[in-house]
């Protein structure tokens, strides 16, 4: 009886171990969200996987990074582990590929960034109307004898215009003290 149960256990735990090298993913567009056809994942372990119409692909062999590509969408290179159940690509069309700039001396370099600070302000954003600093209202600000007193008053009449039960109590309480 052990043997058996001994052999259940070891042949659970193999299929336990192949589902998990087993993964299905969805690949799409992150701009509309739509899934992309024939979008190819190249594993390091060897295998490819190509999507289908519903953007849907299944890895059958365990990995440890994977390359997903596609020719109008930018390639990308994951880790199996930051691997999830939907992969979203970037197109093409949104990006510059590289751009390397070759000069022979430096001549026009200072002049050329002198110029560029000092025109900078044609192209800073306009400042705004209202401007709102969220810090601004944690800063302590020393109040003047008048706004003092005016927060006193403001804060001794909220009792008495808002009837709090307590300061009705206290009134009351007092009220009693001096009949005493």
């Amino acid at each position: 009886m052990r043997k058996i149960l001994l052999w259940v256990l070891t042949l659970w735990l193999m299929g336990a171990l192949q589902a998990k090298a087993q993964m299905d993913v969805v690949v799409a567009d992150i701009e509309s969200g739509v899934p992309l056809r024939d979008v190819k994942i190249y594993t390091d372990s060897g295998s490819v996987a190509k999507t289908d119409y519903r953007g849907m692909a299944h890895i059958d062999r365990p990995f440890s990074s994977a390359t997903v590509s596609h020719p109008k969408y930018l390639s990308t290179t994951m880790q199996s582990h930051e691997m999830v159940d939907t992969i979203f690509l970037l197109p093409r069309a949104n990006t510059l590929n590289e751009v390397v700039v070759w000069g022979e001396s430096r001549k026009g370099i200072k002049s050329m960034v002198s110029d560029a600070t000092k025109d900078a302000y044609l192209y800073a954003p306009p400042p705004a109307m209202v401007q709102f600093d969220f810090f601004e209202m944690f800063r302590k600000k020393p109040l003047n004898s008048k706004a003092r007193k005016k927060n006193r008053e403001l804060l001794d009449n909220w009792d008495r215009t808002y009837n709090d039960p307590l300061y009705v109590e206290r009134q009351q309480r007092k009220a009693g003290m001096k009949k005493r």
